[in-house]
């Protein structure tokens, strides 16, 4: 049972990088790339983007390990 705990939390996160990497924030062609507004703005986008989707992916798999050693030792 750990052992399959292990692999779907992998997965999991492994999905959640996938779907984070293809939808990180990005300029548009019609806006200026070397505005320092921009730059600063797409930065933080970027950062909150990563951590969302770090939260994501990090608390589900661990709450699912800490699940299956809970339940391991019973």
């Amino acid at each position: 049972m750990r052992l399959a705990m292990i692999v779907i939390a992998l997965v999991w996160c492994a999905a959640v990088l996938w779907h984070g990497w293809t939808t990180l924030p990005h300029v548009p062609l019609d806006v200026s790339a070397s505005d320092p507004a921009t730059v600063e703005a797409l930065n933080a986008a970027r950062l909150n983007h990563a951590l969302m989707y770090a939260a994501a992916a990090l608390l589900p798999a661990g709450a699912a390990l800490w699940l299956s050693r809970l339940l391991g030792r019973s």
